[in-house]
């Protein structure tokens, strides 16, 4: 069967991401790239970006008008809502329609929530990336649980470098804007004084009076991140709102370089770490525990040693793009075996 792919980051239409990973026997995958940025740091969306949605996804589905029978698989919730939208208003239910990485920061309300509620049936299948959200969007679409599928999140698995303890001059490091709690970390590392560089969008760390031992930067590249992580005694992963999935991404590539990591128990990590095996897990708005954990991290070598180790394998297993591949080509192959023999 064909399938379209809608993704906000795909800005070509050479095959990237999870499609060299599908079989192309089973399922021929085309990519409808972006023409424009998206911002992941920002809860809210623009008029402006919900326009370039628009256009986007207007862009794809026009494509499934053709004579075969052609599916979207959208990444991110925005173009899921587009994409259904359009079908919906078509009366075109037989396109079927895969949300992958159907991530919201909450639910909407309002007029946003009925607009939901009106087109996102059209859905076939929502992936997400914890088990919580399945209960939570379920719930607020008022649609069957089956519709939802949790799949791990994953990423690139990255060059050979992998984690190297900084002895001469150690340091903590959070990376991340979504749902982070810094006030939180800002606290602990300073009843520490521990050196703590926290890398975020201003807008999520101007208001923290941080002690002298915390510095924040912001615009870093991926690979200054990375770097910074690299060389770190250990990465943190504090999460403000619990129940509300945040911080995959930055745990899936911390784990793959084998940082030690403490984060926040919450609906973003507990699928994702195993507490005490590849990192350490600490209940949410808890100081104390938060000193606690990274105190034992920084102070005990073995420990942060064995963390990497696990968390690198773990990751390799459970994480990566072809692991991925195989749970959407399952998905795709469902659907694929609903639509009506073309003779």
């Amino acid at each position: 069967m064909d399938w379209l792919v809608l993704s906000p980051f795909v800005k070509t239409t050479w095959p990237g991401w999870l499609m060299p990973f599908i079989d192309a026997r089973l399922h021929r995958t085309r990519q409808v790239p972006a023409d424009y940025d998206h911002d992941r740091s920002r809860a809210v969306s623009s008029r402006r970006e919900w326009f370039d949605y628009l256009r986007h996804g207007w862009r794809g589905f026009r494509q499934t008008f053709g004579k075969h029978p052609t599916g979207i698989v959208t990444a991110f919730p925005q173009l899921a809502v587009i994409v259904a939208l359009l079908k919906t208003l078509s009366g075109r239910k037989n396109v079927p329609l895969i949300a992958w990485c159907f991530n919201l920061a909450q639910p909407y309300g309002g007029i946003k929530g009925k607009l939901a509620r009106f087109c996102l049936p059209a859905v076939d299948l929502f992936v997400v990336h914890s088990r919580a959200e399945i209960d939570i969007y379920s719930t607020w679409l008022g649609l069957p649980r089956e519709r939802f599928v949790f799949v791990p999140l994953s990423a690139e698995l990255p060059d050979s470098a992998t984690w190297t303890d900084e002895l001469d001059e150690p340091y903590i490091v959070a990376l991340g804007t979504a749902n982070r709690d810094y006030a939180l970390l800002a606290e602990a590392a300073g009843q520490m004084g521990y050196k703590t560089i926290i890398v975020a969008g201003t807008h999520a760390t101007a208001h923290i009076q941080a002690p002298p031992c915390v510095s924040f930067r912001s615009n870093l590249t991926l690979a200054q991140c990375h770097q910074l992580a690299l060389h770190s005694r250990v990465n943190v992963i504090p999460i403000a709102d619990v129940n509300a999935p945040s911080g995959q991404v930055t745990v899936i590539e911390s784990m793959m370089r084998g940082v030690p990591m403490v984060a926040t128990a919450c609906a973003g990590t507990n699928d994702y770490v195993v507490d005490g095996v590849d990192g350490l897990l600490v209940p949410p708005n808890d100081v104390p525990a938060m000193v606690r954990a990274l105190r034992t991290v920084w102070e005990d070598a073995a420990l942060r040693n064995a963390l990497s180790r696990n968390a690198r394998q773990a990751s390799l297993d459970k994480f990566t793009f072809p692991a991925a591949a195989a749970r959407l080509t399952e998905l795709m192959t469902q659907l694929a075996n609903r639509q009506p023999r073309r003779d």
